[in-house]
């Protein structure tokens, strides 16, 4: 775990480094304290400005926008040091969830007082509990990040209650689609490895995520295909084999379906939100 400003991370890492789509192998979270600029997350641009918070995830690809007089707090962190939480909070850590928020008066108020204990606890001399401490701050700082998700959201389905069999069941599933998503996009294959009925995972998928179960697999491949299309110079026939396509025609169908644009057109960076 880390605790540290943009501007010192910026000031470590060369300009053209920052500014190229490139990606990070632990948690970052970002709280914007004072300027704007854009930051793109995994192809989607984020204007932000004081009171924006960022939830990076290992592997997502980033991007900075060439000029900005943005300053903010970063808390980083590998996916091995948080605490364990429950089965609702673990889906909040979800590359197909939300990655921005921009915080109300009070979230941002109660959200800047932990990241001042976590500051306060990372300069201070560590006397045999320190590791233990920043981990339990860090889960109130996830929490906190649990509970914004909810405020912000209109829609308060079963993945809020602190537990549920369709809670424990898509968590499953999600991390079991992190596993076997290039290999696989069949529902029933899911279904299998989960020990249940592709019936049950879909009302699991419904309830939690408002989404089919089908409709996520494709998106987390999608999600996977636009992030070596922008971080990557592989060929697109390369970039299909990996994500389990025989044929390259068969993932440019797949490709302009999810995404409303051919892998080229993508990858010249004629996405409309870029």
């Amino acid at each position: 775990m880390a605790v540290t400003s943009l501007s010192e991370a910026r000031a470590r890492i060369p300009m053209d480094f920052a500014i190229a789509p490139h990606r990070l192998a632990y948690h970052q979270i970002m709280l914007v304290g004072s300027g704007t600029g854009d930051f793109t997350i995994d192809s989607t641009r984020y204007p932000c400005q004081a009171g924006s918070l960022l939830w990076i995830r290992p592997n997502q690809v980033i991007q900075f926008a060439a000029a900005t007089n943005m300053e903010a707090n970063l808390v980083m962190f590998t996916e091995t040091f948080p605490l364990q939480l429950r089965a609702h909070l673990g889906v909040v850590d979800d590359v197909l969830r939300p990655c921005h928020w921009q915080l109300r008066d009070d979230e941002l108020t109660a959200f800047r007082r932990v990241l001042a204990l976590i500051q306060d606890e990372f300069e201070r001399p560590d006397q045999g509990l320190g590791e233990d401490i920043l981990k339990h701050l860090l889960a109130v700082a996830l929490m906190h990040i649990g509970q914004i998700c909810r405020s912000q959201r209109n829609d308060h389905r079963e993945a809020d209650t602190p537990s549920g069999e369709n809670g424990e069941l898509f968590l499953r599933f999600r991390r079991e689609l992190e596993a076997s998503y290039r290999t696989t996009r069949l529902v029933e294959d899911y279904a299998a490895a989960l020990n249940c009925t592709p019936r049950t995972l879909s009302r699991a998928c419904r309830i939690v995520a408002g989404a089919s179960t089908k409709d996520l697999i494709d998106a987390r491949v999608a999600l996977e295909a636009k992030r070596l299309l922008a971080h990557t110079d592989l060929p697109v026939g390369s970039i299909a084999r990996q994500l389990g396509f025989t044929e390259v025609t068969n993932f440019g169908k797949f490709f302009v379906r999810r995404v409303n644009m051919t892998p080229g057109t993508f990858r010249r960076g004629d996405d409309p939100q870029n």
